[in-house]
């Protein structure tokens, strides 16, 4: 009765894939709504392809998944991931869906699944995942993931005991996954801009996780990222299999210690958290087997998606956009912190409101205060204007960080922020957004380029 519910969910899906198809949409979600409904074993019934990857974490969970799905697609693997977004149940099972024909059988190489981290003990026991990828546990939005602590247990209860687990050495709380399972880490190894101490207003894991002592860093990147000790008991963070030695920014170059050989890797993005993310799909890859010639290869492929970063540069004016996810206050922080550094006078337009929240509930507005609002008390910044119906409250941190009033403006509408520039006192313009508003930050974007290339 089961096999006969779960080929009845399977043609039921794959027609209602056409058919959202026809109608214009991604079909990423109800597909696999409907064959849950049908059949609610479905993901465990489901024949899995002879490699399933996930991807989960607090940040860069989206990225990493997209970059090893175009990497294994480089080397010719039929391979089927969830890219689109949809990262809970429904859409797991839409992708495990796409990996099957309509009898039932897998005829795919791969499957990579971006995974919610906080609905991975839905996903996790059913998939039974060859290789968990997990970059980070972050504090995030407090009303959906409460403390990354809640997450770890999670992840941590329901991750198969066969899964092998690639971690992320220099973050302190899902290093500690998982202890009896097969892992591997990749870090970064001590750079000259690394500090000792937290400058930033999150830093959760201050504390030794076996005695309760103040934790110690050889070297502190951001947040709780880097290489910690104890003093008291001898515990510090796990070294690295997979060691980013040397990141060469001027020649766009990463060297990698592996096995006490170092590896020369391409340098797809200069942002430290997405060299983080390029390392664990370096890590990923050498797992899988793959030698670093062909490693080499496939990563000087790929590249950050658009929609997490994308640059132009119009009358050699630089428009910028990055993703600040809202809400989360790690994510916001290390965006404002890679704008405040990059040269030159700047203005930053904030569009960062969540507005798939404006539409069933009410934004929680505490997260903002815990970002570092502070990086943008800099001379090279010139104008800041906050946009969207959260707009004020944008402000209000603004001012209480300590940055001049007389360049922090506001706007209602995120598009017409654009009228608002000063454009003689700028070099560059950037354009921080919400997971839900990239395409108003494209439509903002569209209306700067028009602006600079009507003033050529």
């Amino acid at each position: 009765m089961q096999r006969l519910r779960f080929h009845l969910a399977l043609i039921a899906a794959k027609c209602s894939i056409i058919l959202i198809k026809m109608l214009g949409r991604n079909a990423s979600h109800n597909p696999g709504a409907i064959a849950l409904k049908i059949c609610p074993k479905f993901m465990e019934l489901a024949p899995k392809a002879p490699k399933v990857i996930c991807v989960t974490g607090t940040n860069g969970k989206t990225t990493v998944a997209n970059l090893l799905t175009d990497a294994l697609v480089s080397d010719s693997k039929k391979v089927v991931s969830n890219r689109l977004g949809s990262n809970i149940v429904p859409g797991c099972t839409t992708n495990l869906i796409n990996s099957l024909n309509i009898w039932g059988k897998c005829v795919v190489d791969a499957t990579v699944y971006e995974v919610d981290e906080r609905a991975s003990r839905l996903i996790l026991p059913y998939l039974k995942p060859d290789f968990l990828v997990v970059n980070n546990l972050f504090r995030d939005s407090l009303k959906r993931n409460g403390h990354p602590d809640y997450i770890f247990n999670i992840l941590n209860t329901y991750c198969p005991d066969n899964t092998k687990l690639i971690l992320n050495a220099d973050e302190l709380c899902s290093s500690q996954l998982k202890p009896n399972n097969d892992r591997v880490f990749f870090g970064i190894g001590k750079q000259e801009t690394d500090l000792t101490k937290s400058i930033n207003l999150i830093a959760d894991y201050s504390f030794c996780p076996e005695c309760g002592e103040v934790l110690d860093y050889d070297y502190l990147r951001y947040h709780h990222i880097g290489y910690a000790k104890c003093n008291k008991c001898g515990f510090h963070s796990h070294d690295a299999d997979y060691l980013a030695t040397t990141i060469d920014r001027e020649n766009n170059t990463l060297t990698v210690m592996v096995n006490g050989e170092e590896q020369k890797y391409p340098l797809i993005s200069d942002i430290t958290f997405n060299i983080y993310n390029e390392l664990s799909v370096i890590s990923t890859l050498l797992e899988l087997g793959y030698s670093y010639e062909d490693a080499y290869k496939l990563v000087s492929q790929i590249k950050v998606p658009d929609s997490r970063f994308n640059q132009d540069e119009i009358n050699g004016v630089p428009v910028i956009q990055v993703l600040s996810k809202g809400q989360n206050s790690v994510s916001s922080s290390r965006a404002f912190d890679y704008v405040s550094e990059e040269k030159g006078n700047k203005v930053v337009i904030l569009a960062m409101d969540d507005r798939h929240d404006r539409k069933k509930s009410v934004e929680y507005i505490g997260w903002i205060y815990d970002v570092d609002y502070e990086f943008f008390k800099r001379d090279s910044i010139k104008q800041i204007i906050a946009a969207g119906p959260r707009c004020y409250d944008h402000k209000v941190r603004l001012l209480l960080a300590g940055v001049d009033e007389s360049i922090i403006h506001t706007c209602f509408e995120e598009v017409d922020s654009v009228e608002l520039i000063n454009w003689e006192e700028i070099d560059s313009v950037y354009i921080l957004y919400d997971v839900y508003t990239y395409d108003l930050s494209c439509q903002i974007k569209e209306k700067v380029i028009k602006h600079l290339e009507g003033a050529k």
